[in-house]
């Protein structure tokens, strides 16, 4: 949803067609006729992020209650403001923007150009936002490792191409068998829920969905993700918040894509017997497409090479998920999905094959 947009200028007429012309556009507008009466706004509403703010207007002037409000702890830290004037030079549209608006505009306005302007403000406002939370959540070593901080950004606000770019570049995991396993669990996801009759849009969010179940390992160090022996009971319990880490990333976004990640990001190691974690969910209480990654996730990991075991043959792998093997059990898996893995294994052999 839009933030709401206030509109500062002395010139009843024209707060009347910007107000009318940004709600078209699905903002929530409000107005102000004086810079004192605009400070007084936003110091009431946090959810004010956007002030349209004519340069020049009686007694205090746009550039004043700019610099104002950027002193002003009670006043919203997301605020983008845009300048407009009709009698603005050249000098005070740079003032403006150096003193951190975003953009200018000059009357008589263009206003698919003010809408453009807007809709930018309100990119930088959720960049913000989502910055600030990934620095609240995330521990400083590994923002430190990020090499690009506003791909985080990007998730929260549901672009998943800069989730994808930040998992299959090396700013955070040293792994060249990454991009593999994220290309294999989307495949072998997809294919299941075509199994299972699902429509293509539903395929197709699982698609882009499932190779984001891992992403809460972000915060766990990669001495313990590498790590050659055996991971001991303290780096074992480090290893299982890595489900609650990635939910807690991915269900900031309001995206419907993002929260099926967020679902399987957080149950994806449930198993349908309940011996799982976090939550020890058991059957039909765990998310159907977390259900789908849990065995896939498995099958994947079965037969990649690591830094403590071999990779195994499909044989191999399917035997140990049909029969167990002491760590893994067919009770763990819902039987539907267990039985479409055995009738169409060699399908799922076949996408693992294809990323080698």
């Amino acid at each position: 949803m839009a933030d709401k947009v206030l509109i500062v200028d002395d010139e009843e007429l024209i707060r009347e067609e910007l107000s009318e012309c940004l709600e078209e556009y699905g903002y929530a507008c409000f107005a102000a006729a004086s810079g004192s009466e605009a400070l007084q706004a936003l110091r009431q509403d946090h959810s004010i992020c956007i002030a349209i703010v004519d340069i020049r207007m009686p007694g205090m002037s746009g550039l004043e209650m700019i610099a104002t409000a950027l002193d002003d702890a009670q006043i919203n830290r997301d605020l983008q403001y845009i300048v407009v004037t009709g009698h603005g030079s050249t000098e005070e549209n740079i003032d403006a923007i150096q003193q951190g608006a975003v953009d200018f505009m000059q009357k008589p306005f263009d206003f698919m150009r003010l809408v453009h302007a807007v809709d930018r403000a309100q990119e930088l406002v959720n960049q913000n936002r989502s910055r600030r939370y990934f620095e609240e959540l995330l521990p400083p070593d590994i923002i430190a490792k990020t090499s690009d901080l506003s791909q985080l950004c990007n998730w929260v606000d549901g672009a998943y191409e800069g989730v994808m770019n930040f998992l299959l570049s090396d700013s955070e995991y040293d792994d060249p068998e990454l991009g593999k396993h994220i290309h294999n669990i989307g495949e072998c996801a997809a294919l299941m829920a075509d199994k299972l009759g699902w429509s293509e849009a539903r395929q197709q969010k699982l698609l882009l969905a499932a190779p984001l179940h891992d992403i809460g390992k972000i915060g766990t160090p990669e001495n313990i993700l590498f790590k050659p022996g055996e991971l001991d009971a303290a780096e074992w319990s480090m290893i299982k918040q890595h489900p609650e880490m990635g939910y807690r990333i991915l269900s900031n976004s309001p995206q419907p894509v993002m929260q099926i990640a967020a679902n399987i990001a957080l149950q994806h190691h449930e198993r349908w017997d309940g011996s799982g974690y976090p939550l020890g969910l058991q059957g039909d209480a765990i998310a159907i497409e977390a259900r789908i990654v849990s065995l896939i996730d498995i099958y994947d990991a079965l037969r990649t090479e690591k830094p403590y075991k071999p990779a195994l043959s499909h044989a191999e792998s399917v035997d140990i998920i049909l029969n167990g093997d002491g760590r893994t059990s067919p009770g763990h898996f819902d039987p539907e999905i267990l039985a479409i893995f055995r009738k169409y294994s060699d399908q799922f052999s076949a996408i693992f094959t294809s990323h080698q």
